[in-house]
């Protein structure tokens, strides 16, 4: 699809507005359609991308003979916050000339904030042309707005029909994540998991490594989403551990966990850096080792504020009073699982977070509200339709 977005200003001005159109253009752009950003200020650095300066003008006609040109062509056009907002009110009054005119053409206005609800403004005191504008529903736009408040608003205020799109974030910069993560994040969609089970180790048989992924088969096959990470590489040196290594990869093919079961030497090293990066990403720490002579990845997920799940063996069973859960080196596989899933399911954080990822990162709101969004009807240009 031809999509256009127009707003006051685009990237790199920086602002919330910004940011949601921003990731709107990427999302959009990624997903095969042609993206045109309108606005007064702004450039693109991102070739899928392209964006056109308004005229330097408040002439509502000469801005209007210039939309007119841009949008004729285009399937649908996003309008955020310019249709609500008294910032080029000019820019306002063209796009709803334009609107009447370009009857083949969807207009969706993405209601972020209100004027005329805001006492910070005189909106719905304001009179003269075009103020009016902002507190009425042009009967070609369909309404979008960002939170159930601004729908209640919106509806309250014109008796339009609004539905709710959320604004996002991008875990994987939010969380810091380097890029040879984020990419590993992407190939295997570890943000999109419920669970997603760090083992720092190298592959030494005492780590029981073998046990990490029997967890992992169990808590799929409980139909839980799951990711066992495991960092570290066989040892060159070592032909016991690179035999080890074979007997693991042949147990995550007999287990049918190739895409989630992930030892990390197959897909990058990993510095400290990115070791970090793990951290921020895993929702806890699996640590089932036989004999360890300390444990240090236990001290460190408790600073990353990961729930920690470990063998029930000295030293581990010694180096934390708080946020450990420990289970037996001889319990079965499924029990195992179990414990995992029944402890996570009591800790708000990790409830919070799985919602923040499957609600509100970018993937699953471009999958859940604007994929659908754009597959609709484009004759559905109303808001009872909308």
């Amino acid at each position: 699809m031809k999509i256009a977005i127009v707003h006051y200003t685009y990237a790199p001005v920086i602002g919330g507005v910004e940011i949601v159109i921003a990731e709107h253009a990427r999302l959009f752009a990624e997903h095969g359609h042609e993206v045109t950003v309108i606005c007064d200020r702004g450039a693109s650095s991102d070739p899928r991308i392209r964006v056109r300066l308004l005229p330097d003008a408040h002439d509502t006609a000469e801005l209007a003979r210039a939309l007119e040109e841009w949008l004729a062509n285009q399937d649908v056009v996003f309008m955020h916050n310019v249709t609500t907002m008294p910032f080029h009110l000019a820019l306002t009054a063209a796009l709803w000339r334009v609107a009447e005119r370009l009857t083949g053409v969807r207009f969706v206005a993405w209601v972020h904030d209100i004027a005329a609800c805001n006492p910070d403004y005189d909106a719905a005191e304001r009179t003269e042309a075009p103020w009016p504008l902002l507190s009425r529903a042009h009967p070609r736009y369909g309404y979008v707005a960002v939170s159930d408040l601004r729908r209640r608003q919106w509806e309250k205020l014109t008796g339009a029909q609004c539905r709710v799109i959320s604004n996002g974030l991008d875990p994987s910069r939010l969380l810091g994540l380097t890029e040879p993560v984020a990419a590993l994040a992407r190939q295997h969609h570890l943000l999109e998991r419920e669970i997603v089970l760090l083992h720092p180790t190298r592959l030494l048989r005492r780590k029981n490594v073998e046990l990490g992924l029997r967890v992992t088969a169990a808590l799929t096959a409980a139909g839980r989403s799951c990711a066992y990470v495991v960092t570290g590489a066989p040892d060159t040196h070592n032909e016991v551990s690179r035999d080890y290594a074979s007997e693991l990869l042949a147990l995550r093919a007999e287990l049918g966990l190739e895409g989630s079961a992930l030892f990390l030497h197959e897909e990058t090293p990993v510095d400290e850096r990115d070791l970090a990066s793990l951290f921020a990403l895993a929702d806890a720490l699996f640590f089932p080792s036989r004999q360890e002579g300390f444990g240090l990845p236990v001290l460190e997920a408790a600073l990353h504020r990961l729930p920690i799940f470990c063998a029930a063996i000295e030293p581990l069973d010694a180096l934390l009073a708080h946020g450990v859960t420990h289970f037996d080196l001889d319990a079965q596989p499924a029990h195992i699982a179990l414990k995992i899933a029944a402890r996570l399911g009591t800790l708000d954080s990790w409830q919070a977070r799985n919602q923040v990822r499957h609600q509100y990162a970018w993937p699953a709101v471009y999958r859940n509200f604007l994929a659908p969004l754009l597959a609709e009807n484009q004759a559905a240009a109303s808001p009872q339709c909308l």
